[in-house]
């Protein structure tokens, strides 16, 4: 019975022996996972001899790269043929985030010769740098049979490589220095930007280096050069570290994203889901911290594609919508996805184990730290313009305003001085002395008019000035062209007249066509000829809003588009309308019988009451609005205008269409637009009503007759 014992467990020992691979080193740098047989100890009890023992019998498994999340313990048994001419080799494996490794080289030891147990720190592992090594003394061309025990609570990931004690000593330096100019980049991006910071206060960059100094650091911890160079032996702090760090570069990934793409402002919806992402990165380093370490990274992989999928459909939408700045953005956070996705498919197997696979997380990673740091710095520059731009129209703005009421002050002055002692001279000039006095009036509702016009200048000037720069740019490139296609044509007609024969001038034809790219240069003409003709309708359409707007027949009563002056209204004031929206609810056209001059002079100085009211509350930050109302009758209309702006107090309420008041600070308001106003709506047979209160807006409400049965003396 002992024979055929024997007998089966030699036939069994030969299976196993013609069974497992064989790696035949010859000294250079290769992987093994592949030739190894692997053995999970579901027991926890196993020791070397009864995992040889069980190899044998088969209940092993070929290596794989990945063997996901597992707590139990990991066998892996290799067989090496040294064909090397060295006498020493160093079975590595590349994965700093195991938690132990031990090596037995005894076929019937159950005791380890080589350990690395992270909890034992860093001091008492038999191997320097961040990856768990093995040294296998081994002549040329024995053969030796390797079993390490592998135990970890993050992914199970095992690389092993077998080489030479040099190119182990080489591939560690390789590593130290990319490593290396990885955190230096990070450095010197922290810095700049944390000077940057402290300069301009500005939120984007403080958040921006919070997300820095995380990735910096989740980087240096999932490569295990944080534990070696700064934790040391407190292995619990680097097992803590291995999701709240990365969970910490996702929390402030968010916030940077969420002020740097203004997400709140443009996509206010799709900002809940970032937010959701945000606690779902919290909750994942809370998990860590009680202890539950496969949850937590589970929880961090489930993150990872929905939380960058949706970074993706914000950017984009935000891009669409002229955000410049977004652009840079999708560039940068492409290269740093690309890097993350090549480093998942080398985890997988898809993709080979090599050094560039290896390293393309941090490289994607400082990419995208460079890139981002251009990308604010273009924001701010362009922000800095922006504001320098509005902050030097305003000033001529206000120049000229003043200088407007100044001048309208001084006459108003000398008029009643002279009216006044014109009446203490004699009653008998009491006619005259009214006649001048209802001319110097209609002079002062002129200048207020001209005053309001004044203001708009530099906002027409600005609103013409973009199509004609549009028109102009086009005109040097049309010349261009339409030169090249003097020059082919003259070509063309000496070819023609020549005595070549016909296949040969067709030839020459076709070769001075490829020559200046004749397709190109029709769709170049196209686009020229296109881009002038827009930048002319645009200049036309502003010069017919003014030109309706400024008419001559002010004084002439006449049947007029209601609806068409209201709109030309609204082109002179689009400089001023950039961050405020206006609703319209209103008829595509409404004749109405009127004075069309003054009615234009009334929606002038609401809606530039509204703006400054809008200005007041919200100082141009983008949440004024203005709406506008039309109601139609048999013989009746009714406008409604109301704004969000700062509002009236009553007692404001109650002076508002009293000559000469305003609550403007002096020089931006002679008090005279509220009054003529109401004296038009009362000329047009009309009413006017105000509604209004602090913090709550304006609501203006008038109603107007389609006739006029009554001719004023206008």
């Amino acid at each position: 019975m002992n024979k055929i014992v024997l007998l089966i467990c030699l036939i069994f020992s030969s299976i196993w022996c013609l069974g497992q691979k064989e790696v035949h080193f010859t000294g250079q740098k290769q992987l093994i996972f592949t030739q190894s047989i692997y053995y999970i100890d579901s027991t926890f009890t196993a020791n070397a001899y009864q995992v040889r023992s069980a190899i044998k019998e088969g209940r092993g498994f070929e290596g794989v790269l990945d063997l996901d999340y597992t707590n139990y313990p990991v066998w892996v048994c290799t067989k090496i043929v040294n064909g090397s001419l060295s006498n020493r080799l160093i079975i590595t494996l590349e994965n700093p985030l195991i938690d132990s490794a031990a090596l037995f080289l005894k076929d019937d030891s159950i005791e380890s010769s080589q350990k690395n147990y992270l909890g034992e720190g860093y001091d008492n592992r038999s191997s320097a740098g961040t990856y768990f090594k093995f040294t296998i003394p081994i002549e040329r061309g024995d053969t030796f049979t390797s079993l390490i025990r592998v135990t970890g609570t993050e992914q199970m990931l095992l690389p092993l490589t077998l080489s030479t004690e040099k190119d182990s000593v080489a591939g560690a330096v390789e590593r130290n220095l990319i490593y290396g100019i990885f955190l230096g980049v990070i450095l010197v991006m922290f810095f700049y930007n944390l000077f940057v910071y402290l300069s301009t206060r500005d939120k984007n960059y403080l958040y921006y280096i919070l997300y820095i100094l995380f990735i910096g650091l989740g980087q240096a911890t999932l490569s295990g050069h944080f534990y070696v160079l700064v934790l040391g032996d407190f292995a619990i702090l680097h097992k803590l570290s291995i999701v709240i760090l990365p969970a910490l570069s996702g929390v402030t990934a968010i916030l940077f994203i969420q002020h740097f793409l203004q997400v709140e402002k443009f996509e206010p919806k799709l900002n809940k889901g970032l937010w959701i992402i945000l606690v779902s990165y919290g909750l994942a380093a809370m998990v860590r911290l009680i202890g539950q370490h496969q949850i937590s990274a589970r929880m961090m992989d489930s993150i990872g594609l929905p939380g960058a999928t949706l970074v993706y459909i914000i950017a984009i939408r935000i891009y669409k919508k002229g955000i410049k700045s977004a652009l840079y953005f999708i560039i940068a956070w492409s290269v740093f996805i690309l890097g993350v996705m090549l480093f998942v498919l080398r985890n997988l197997g898809v993709m080979p184990f090599t050094p560039m696979s290896t390293y393309t997380l941090p490289f994607g990673a400082a990419m995208e730290v460079a890139l981002l740091s251009f990308a604010l710095a273009n924001k701010i520059n362009t922000l800095q313009a922006e504001k320098l731009e509005k902050e030097k129209e305003i000033m001529v703005a206000m120049l000229e305003n003043e200088r407007l009421v100044r001048e309208q002050n001084e006459i108003l002055e000398h008029k009643v001085k002279e009216r006044t002692t014109e009446l203490y001279e004699s009653n008998a000039q009491l006619s005259k002395a009214i006649t001048n006095l209802r001319n110097t009036q209609t002079q002062l509702v002129e200048q207020e008019k001209m005053a309001s016009l004044g203001q708009l200048t530099a906002g027409i000037a600005h609103e013409i000035n973009n199509p004609i720069n549009f028109v102009t740019s086009n005109i040097s490139p049309l010349k261009r062209d339409i030169k090249m296609l003097t020059d082919l044509i003259n070509s063309m007609e000496e070819i023609l007249l020549s005595d070549t024969e016909t296949e040969a001038k067709q030839d020459k034809i076709n070769a001075l066509k490829e020559e200046i790219d004749f397709d190109y240069l029709q769709e170049e003409l196209g686009f020229l000829l296109k881009g002038i003709d827009d930048g002319a309708h645009r200049t036309s359409e502003i010069v017919k809003g003014l030109r309706i707007f400024a008419r001559q027949d002010e004084d002439t009563l006449l049947e007029a588009d209601l609806i068409e002056g209201i709109n030309s209204t609204l082109v002179i004031l689009n400089n001023q309308l950039a961050e405020i929206k206006v609703f319209k609810d209103m008829p595509e056209s409404l004749l109405i019988q009127c004075y069309p001059g003054k009615l234009n002079q009334v929606f002038l100085n609401l809606f530039s009451n509204a703006i400054y009211a809008i200005n007041e509350r919200y100082q141009g930050n983008g949440e004024g609005q203005i709406s506008i109302q039309i109601t139609e009758a048999e013989t009746q209309l009714q406008i409604k205008i109301e704004d969000n702006g700062i509002g009236m107090s009553e007692e404001v309420k109650m002076k508002v269409f009293e000559p000469f008041f305003t609550t403007k600070p002096v020089g931006d308001g002679t008090g005279l637009g509220m009054s003529i106003v109401f004296k038009t709506i009362e000329m047009h047979q009309g009413k006017i009503k105000v509604d209004s209160a602090l913090g709550r807006g304006t609501f203006f409400e008038i109603f107007l007759n389609k006739k006029i049965t009554t001719i004023h003396n206008v």
